[in-house]
């Protein structure tokens, strides 16, 4: 099995890179430790300028680009992060800069792209847009950036590798997220050349699986799922990244969109970040015990910050009403003046906030009623059971759903 990619070539990149990016921080995540019972050590690879770990990568491969190639232009294939970071640093270095994106990328990372001056181009699936942007190379004489699948690429992130050995060096276990593997295998590489020792176990998506394993009826003429992980939303791990994940990383788990979700908003509670689907993909699998007990002291890599509010609003709403934070309730009441101000004043007593009431009088079950929808912030199951007793011991019929 051929690796193309040492430990030399990242300290190489790193050499290079040092002049250009800021070293990310590694700090314990306190809130976190006291969850999971062993000490997190998030790598914080949303902080750079960007907001994810993609600019080492792409700013390594650019740098290395002949001086008659800058003037012709990149090309790239993204739904996001990669073409954040080409587009940024292309414009930086004053190269041209074409990005093919699918259509469901988010809004967030497409119009940032556009502000760093790149042409964009929106088709399909990632693999469409990957194919188009081969292909554009082809016709304008554009040098293809290669998301993953290229030595410079892998020897670019694996400079975050190094960064942590500089910055800890008493941590037994690392996870890290897997789309194409880049990430993943440059980081593996850089900590097993000093740290033989450390267990490393990758993280992909449960939707990355299937769509693996899908076969081209699969979704004929059915709408195709989307993740929320749309940065690790990887259907192939690269030729060249595949051989060094199986020499370096001990373990490849795969995190459900449940277990996605919940991770995005537990490190917006307990560390006051913001994380992107792929970049919590570390957490999902701290929430779904995917890290054997044995280790102790874990660094996560914590690898975006890009994700859509609309997005983050509905996960977090969805949280909330997952544990309990949400009631929502049907009352039938007479349709009658003063009714909903009775309604409205039992549930303040008992300290719940109403956050929407829709009334809906031509489907009530009983005629001369109106079945009244309320939904309400409470403190959690038990206060939730305290409202719904409160309203039917003042004679409410009251059905959640």
């Amino acid at each position: 099995m051929t690796l193309l990619v040492s430990a030399a070539d990242i300290l190489r990149a790193q050499e290079l890179l040092v002049e250009h990016l800021p070293t990310t921080p590694l700090s314990e995540a306190f809130g976190l430790s006291e969850q999971f019972c062993r000490t997190i050590l998030c790598k914080w690879d949303n902080t750079l300028r960007t907001g994810s770990f993609k600019e080492r990568g792409a700013l390594y491969f650019l740098l290395g680009l002949s001086s008659e190639a800058r003037k012709r232009g990149v090309c790239a294939a993204s739904a996001g992060n990669h073409a954040l970071a080409v587009s940024f640093h292309a414009q930086r270095l004053g190269i041209p800069c074409a990005l093919v994106m699918p259509e469901a990328a988010p809004l967030v990372k497409v119009e940032r792209c556009r502000r760093n001056g790149a042409t964009i181009t929106q088709i399909g699936t990632l693999q469409d847009c990957l194919l188009h942007a081969e292909a554009l190379a082809q016709s304008e004489g554009y040098t293809f950036i290669p998301p993953f699948n290229h030595e410079r690429i892998i020897a670019g992130q694996g400079v975050a590798g190094l960064e942590v050995l500089a910055q800890s060096s008493d941590f037994d276990s690392v996870i890290i997220p897997v789309g194409g593997g880049g990430y993943a295998a440059g980081v593996a590489t850089a900590i097993k050349s000093v740290r033989p020792d450390v267990f490393i176990m990758g993280v992909c998506s449960e939707w990355a699986l299937s769509m693996r394993e899908a076969t081209p009826e699969s979704y004929a003429g059915k709408i195709t799922p989307v993740s929320i992980a749309d940065g690790i939303a990887v259907k192939a791990i690269g030729s060249v990244t595949a051989p060094l994940l199986d020499t370096y990383v001990n373990e490849i788990v795969s995190v459900s969109e449940e277990s996605v979700a919940r991770a995005i908003v537990t490190v917006l509670e307990h560390e006051h970040v913001v994380l992107e689907g792929a970049g919590a993909a570390g957490i999902a699998a701290l929430l779904q015990g995917a890290l054997p007990e044995r280790f102790t002291k874990t660094v996560v890599f914590c690898c975006g910050s890009n994700i859509d509010s609309n997005v983050l609003s509905r996960l977090i709403e969805h949280d909330m009403a997952e544990r309990g934070r949400l009631l929502r309730l049907r009352v039938s009441l007479p349709d009658k003046p003063g009714m909903l101000h009775t309604l409205t004043g039992i549930i303040s007593e008992e300290g719940a906030n109403v956050l929407e009431v829709v009334h809906n009088r031509t489907y009530a079950k009983i005629p001369g009623y109106v079945e009244i929808t309320v939904v309400m912030e409470v403190r959690g199951y038990p206060h939730a059971d305290a409202v719904v007793g409160k309203l039917e011991a003042h004679g409410l019929k009251v059905e959640t759903f």
